[in-house]
């Protein structure tokens, strides 16, 4: 589907310029290796409104955002730049692309947000949870490094979990039909922040899922 602001691309691409990344052009190796700040990715961000919250709250860690639809990724990097973040940053591209340009274990966390479900039975490996994506969250997580999820799709939830258990991952917290927190955010996790689905679902009724798991033993540092 085309996103309906994607007349105002060029203009966007030039106001995002300096915190927006092109997998397909840029060399990303090169990119990741300047960032002296510990380093957090959301996949699949869409417009950033998530990862904008979560700069603004903790300015001394690196957001990236990245998106394989490059209108959405450019009004978001134009947001950051007016909104004057210095630490995110917006690549277009596939994860799978993108992930071999980042050393092992550089990620301190890995935030999958309301993500396409791919509810066929034979997409199921294009889910972001999925054994391959997993391993691939595995090498990229440091040490004490999590991913956490959030979704309204309950049966797509629950594949999550079945698939993340399979692959012999620590559960930290699963939490079908999480209330929504009003606290100020007193830790770094997604549970405290909600993005542009998450505010809409929640208006309409939906629950919300939620879980955060940590790779297996062996595959830490």
């Amino acid at each position: 589907m085309r996103y309906r602001g994607a007349h105002h691309l060029p203009e966007w691409l030039e106001q995002g310029a300096a915190v927006l990344r092109d997998s397909r052009k840029d060399d990303l190796t090169e990119v990741f290796r300047a960032i002296d700040k510990p380093i957090c990715i959301e996949v699949g961000c869409g417009k950033g409104g998530f990862i904008r919250q979560m700069a603004e709250r903790w300015p001394d860690i690196m957001f990236i955002g990245i998106d394989k639809v490059p209108s959405v990724l450019a009004k978001g990097a134009a947001n950051s730049v007016e909104q004057g973040l210095a630490n995110v940053l917006f690549i277009i591209g596939d994860i799978e692309h993108i992930a071999p340009k980042i050393e092992d274990h550089r990620v301190q966390q890995i935030f999958l947000n309301f993500s396409d479900p791919w509810p066929k039975a034979r997409h199921e490996n294009r889910r972001l949870t999925a054994p391959e994506k997993l391993a691939m969250y595995a090498r990229l997580l440091a040490k004490d490094g999590v991913i956490e999820q959030k979704t309204d799709n309950l049966p797509f939830f629950d594949w999550s979990v079945e698939s993340i258990e399979r692959t012999n991952w620590d559960i930290v917290r699963v939490e079908r039909g999480f209330a929504a927190k009003d606290e100020p955010p007193s830790e770094l996790s997604s549970q405290f922040i909600q993005t542009e689905y998450e505010q809409k679902f929640r208006g309409q009724g939906i629950p919300i899922h939620y879980l955060c798991a940590r790779p297996p033993a062996e595959s830490r540092v």
